[in-house]
């Protein structure tokens, strides 16, 4: 008999005005934090470059089990990620989670067993003239910054290999739980647009975020990229083992950097 995990809808909510700003990192730096059965993934054009993203976002109509979250259904949204795969499921795993609202960061520690701490985080965008402005705010154990963005409203979808396609199309999500073994958990959305970036300044330090060794990088010089996106509705899926059962089809293990 072959024995199936089943899922369901953990989480709904309209993830918007989605920022991604990413830095070159180094890949050791990184290895720590691979969840186990998963390797380090990069975008299939550039099989050697391993980034750390920044991303800034609102939540809106947020419900867990199809409940509306008292006090927590509209918030800004602050984390540090990077990538991963297993075999062919490529996801975003996260260091750090960043938002305003005491009630999030302890069901998300509880329940989901996500890095999330309390913080001041403001995003603010709005249009004029056919640009959009953002403006994003955060301050954390004294470390203040920002990040500034005007992108032209001309909504595009980058096609498929592109790397600003490979950097906001994840529907995977991996960590660790609390005995040390893998998970997964899937993300589900439409393809999101994105907007021109026309200007770009972040003064938020994933260094004074993370600490130890990553303060030695010198982020500005790092920065590679800036996207923005509309965003949409989203539903993340209650988690399962990474390592998926014996009697489980599985995918062949790829290289970094292998077409998916």
């Amino acid at each position: 008999m072959t024995l199936v995990t089943v899922t369901r809808p953990f989480l709904t909510a309209r993830w918007t005005d989605v920022v991604l700003a990413s830095y070159r990192v180094p890949p050791e730096l990184l290895q720590p934090h691979i969840p186990p059965g998963s390797e380090l993934d990069a975008p299939d054009d550039a099989p050697g470059l391993h980034l750390l993203s920044l991303v800034a976002l609102r939540f809106s109509d947020t419900r867990v089990l199809g409940v509306p979250v008292p006090t927590a259904q509209d918030f800004p949204e602050l984390n540090l990620r990077f990538y991963a795969r297993r075999g062919e499921r490529r996801a975003a795993v996260f260091l750090r989670e960043f938002v305003p609202v005491p009630l999030v960061v302890l069901g998300a520690r509880l329940l989901y067993r996500q890095p999330y701490h309390l913080a001041s985080v403001a995003h603010r965008v709005r249009s004029e003239r056919g640009l959009i402005r953002v403006h994003t705010t955060f301050a954390h154990r004294g470390h203040h910054g920002e990040l500034r963005l005007v992108a032209r409203d001309a909504p595009e979808t980058p096609p498929p290999g592109s790397q600003a396609h490979w950097l906001k199309e994840h529907y995977w999500g991996f960590d660790r739980g609390w005995t040390g073994q893998g998970f997964r958990y899937r993300v589900a959305h439409p393809v999101w647009r994105t907007h021109p970036v026309l200007e770009a300044e972040v003064s938020i330090d994933p260094g004074a975020i993370l600490g130890g060794a990553w303060r030695s990088l010198d982020w500005p010089e790092r920065l590679h990229s800036v996207v923005f996106a509309d965003g949409s509705a989203a539903t993340v899926y209650t988690p399962e083992p990474l390592v998926e059962r014996a009697s489980e089809p599985r995918a062949p293990k790829r290289g970094l950097g292998a077409a998916g």
